[in-house]
Parts: structure tokens; C-alpha cells; sequence
């Protein structure tokens, strides 16, 4: 199949959306035609990347959009105006190359957000949009001991996403798609019925690699949970660093090593001096990938109480390294745990303490494991890891699409029948 993908987030070196853009080209390529759309910034690091590692079916396409009110500056490549006004502003080089060359199919794939549009609708091709995320929300109590801004943001983060059902270009943008894929069920359920028939959950992020411990694990006296991303307030921080101090009141000999940075980093440390963990909880700022790839295989397990991602990179990561996951029933993270690789926290009905008490139960649950169980639980969260990389999360939409779209199936019948 021939693929004209949108993807302003794309590079071979950063994460999250750009990570994204990047992994899901490459397991196209595999199979398919794929020409990439994306913004001019990125092109240093891909063709870099190309020029070391060749890929014959991939072609990249590089917009250059300066923005209105000036000269393009790093910092607007997270601007959410900017990203608008670059998806208005590349739609006709995107109608110029389905002219001038055959496309069977036109894929928006990052910003993979609700809220942001893409435009490249009613092109004369199938349009699949996806797999979006964004719908995801978490209940105000759950917020509560936070500084009041960041509460007031995340308030307003929620009045935002709402505002998606008065936002009359995005749902007409949307509503020219032939298929839409959705990161999370919470997203699925939010869209308007219309756009829900002919949507589906189809997960997002993929396993680069599945590195399990070179040795086999060994159950020590302290047990050392990890956690890992911004220190942000969606992430959950504020309700782990409590649940560790009734884990520790509960007899559990526990610590936890906390990666990342943000503008909460001063807060949690301070929370941390409050709660009596100086000797149990270690900060390490943002580190290098393969660092950290180390430092997962250094953990016993991984605590991930975030309450609204909806992909949940760092989940996935620990997975590949064999860590059993904890985690709440929120956003996506807790679609890739089963109790043979984890445990997931309810957080139905229960105010925050309750969720704390449940998530120390968990923590001491799992300290109290034995070295076989736990080596089962790294085992399976290794095999799990196997079946989720990124060539199986694109097939699973393509071939969901071969289904779906009738276009689409009669260009990989004839791609088929070429063959």
C-alpha cells in the first residue's frame, strides 16, 4: 500500500510524539510505501539516521512553516497554535503530492490528539486518523495537596478538553475521516456518536526492543520500586510518596528511585523530608536512553500511578525489561497489565487516602513475594513486551483498515495480486 502519513512529531532521538512519528514510519516501511510529512525542524537528525540505516521504502517530506507573528524558534515545535496554523499551512503541499504522485491511503498520525486537527481530509483518499488520545481525565480529589496553580491547570486542562464539543473545525476536520483509532477507551467514549461508529481502541505505543535481566532475579531484603517521567501532576508522585510511607508503616522495607524532572522536583523533595523518606527515596534527574534502560534492570518493580496518560511509554519500557508494573486504573498504562505482570489499583469511587491505602497494599503485596513469584512476574511482563513492538501495533491498525475501508482493501488485493 502506498502511504502519504502526517507527522509533525518525528525523529530518530527524542521520545513521546516524535518517538512515535518515527517508530510507526519504520514499521510501515516494512510492508508498505510510506512517505512522511513533517516539520522542516526534524531533518538534521533524519536524515542522519537514513543516511546511517537506509530504508528503501520510506521518503520523507520536510515542511518549513515560519510562524505569522515572527522567526520559528525551537520552543514552538510544543506550541499547540503553532502545531494548528503548520497543519492548516502544510494541507496544500500534502493535495500537491496526492496529484503529482499515486497515494492509496492518507494517515494523520502525530499530534496524535483529539483536540488538534488535521485538515487533510477530503484529499480524495481514505483518510485514518490515529490512534488519538487526549479524553483522558481524573477525578479533581485525586489532585488535592498539590500546589492550587497546578490544580487550577489541570482544571482548566478539563474545561479544554470539553470544550471539544463546541469546537465546530475540529469535529468537521475529524468528521471526514474514513476510520479513527483511539489510544484509550476513555477517548472512544468521549467522541460524539457520530464519529464513534466508525472508531476503534487500537494502542499507540510499541516496544522498540525486550531486554530481559541477564541474571535471574533475586528477591533482596529492601525491595527498590522505580517510577519514571515528568515531575508533573498528572504523573501521580504526590499519591506514591505517601503510600511508600504507609508501605514502610506497614513493615514493608521498600524504596523508590525517581527519575525525571519538572516543575514539581522541589515540591516532592520537600514531600519527601516531610514524610521521613530521605533514606528511602533517591531523585535522579533526566538521564540518557540507554541510562535508563540500565536503571530499569536495577528495580524490582515499577510504580506508575499516573492518573491520565494515555499512552504510557515508560510502562511499555519497563515491560521490556522484565519490571512488573503497578499501576492505576487510568488513561492507558493499565491496558497493557494483566495480574501476570502487575497490579492495578482501582480507583473507582475512593477518595484519595483510600487510593493511597490501596496503593501501599500493592507495594507490600509485592515486597512480600517470593524469588519464584517474582521471577514469573518478570517472565511474563518479558513475554507481554514480545508481543507489543511497533510493527504489531501498526499491522494491527492496517489490517483493521483492510477491513474497514473498502478502498483500501481492494489496493492490498491488487498490491497482492501484483505480488
Amino acid at each position: 500500500m502506498r502511504i502519504l502519513l502526517s507527522a509533525f512529531a518525528f525523529s530518530p532521538v527524542l521520545g513521546s510524539e516524535c518517538g512515535v512519528g518515527w517508530h510507526w514510519a519504520l514499521a510501515l516501511a516494512k510492508h508498505h510505501e510510506v512517505t512522511v510529512i513533517t516539520h522542516a525542524w526534524f531533518r538534521t537528525d533524519v536524515e542522519a539516521e537514513l543516511a546511517r540505516r537506509p530504508v528503501p521504502r520510506l521518503q520523507v517530506v520536510y515542511v518549513d512553516v515560519p510562524p505569522p507573528w515572527g522567526r520559528f524558534e525551537r520552543r514552538l515545535l510544543d506550541s499547540q497554535l503553532y502545531y494548528v496554523y503548520w497543519q492548516w499551512k502544510m494541507r496544500p503541499v500534502a493535495r500537491d503530492l496526492v496529484q503529482r504522485q499515486t497515494f492509496d491511503v492518507v494517515h494523520h498520525l502525530t499530534w496524535g490528539s483529539l483536540r488538534y486537527p488535521s485538515w487533510l481530509g477530503g484529499l480524495g483518499l481514505p483518510f485514518i486518523v490515529g490512534p488519538l488520545g487526549g479524553a483522558e481525565t481524573a477525578p479533581a480529589r485525586l489532585f488535592a495537596g498539590l500546589p492550587w496553580k497546578v490544580q487550577l491547570k489541570e482544571a482548566l486542562r478539563t474545561a479544554v478538553l470539553w470544550s471539544f464539543w463546541l469546537d465546530v473545525p475540529t469535529r468537521l476536520a475529524w468528521s471526514r475521516a474514513d476510520r479513527l483509532y483511539c489510544r484509550t477507551r476513555d477517548t472512544l467514549a468521549f467522541l460524539p456518536a457520530s464519529l464513534r461508529a466508525r472508531a476503534v481502541v487500537a494502542h499507540e505505543v510499541g516496544v522498540m526492543d525486550v531486554v530481559p535481566r541477564p541474571t535471574p532475579v533475586v528477591r533482596r531484603a529492601r525491595t527498590t520500586f522505580m517510577f519514571a517521567g515528568r515531575l508533573i501532576a498528572f504523573k501521580g508522585v504526590h499519591l506514591a510518596l505517601p503510600a511508600l510511607r504507609a508501605a514502610v508503616d506497614r513493615g514493608a522495607d521498600v524504596a523508590l528511585l525517581i527519575v525525571g524532572e519538572g516543575e514539581l522536583d522541589g515540591f516532592f523533595k520537600a514531600r519527601v523530608q516531610a514524610l521521613g523518606l530521605t533514606d528511602r527515596v533517591r531523585f535522579v534527574s533526566r538521564v540518557p536512553q540507554s541510562e535508563l534502560m540500565n536503571l530499569y534492570h536495577q528495580a524490582d518493580a515499577f510504580l506508575f500511578p499516573s492518573l491520565h496518560d494515555s499512552g504510557g511509554t515508560v510502562v511499555m519500557e519497563a515491560l521490556s525489561r522484565g519490571l512488573p508494573v503497578i499501576c492505576l486504573d487510568l488513561g492507558g498504562p493499565h491496558h497493557f497489565i494483566t495480574p501476570a505482570c502487575g497490579m492495578v489499583v482501582s480507583t473507582a469511587g475512593r477518595s484519595q487516602g483510600e487510593v493511597v491505602d490501596a496503593l501501599a497494599e500493592a507495594v507490600v503485596q509485592f515486597h512480600a513475594l517470593s524469588t519464584p513469584a517474582r521471577q514469573a512476574l518478570h517472565d511474563e511482563a518479558v513475554a507481554r513486551a514480545r508481543r507489543m513492538g511497533w510493527a504489531e501495533r501498526a499491522a494491527a491498525v492496517y489490517d483493521d483498515v483492510r477491513q474497514q475501508v473498502p478502498q483500501c482493501a481492494e489496493a492490498l488485493r491488487r498490491l497482492e495480486g501484483e505480488a
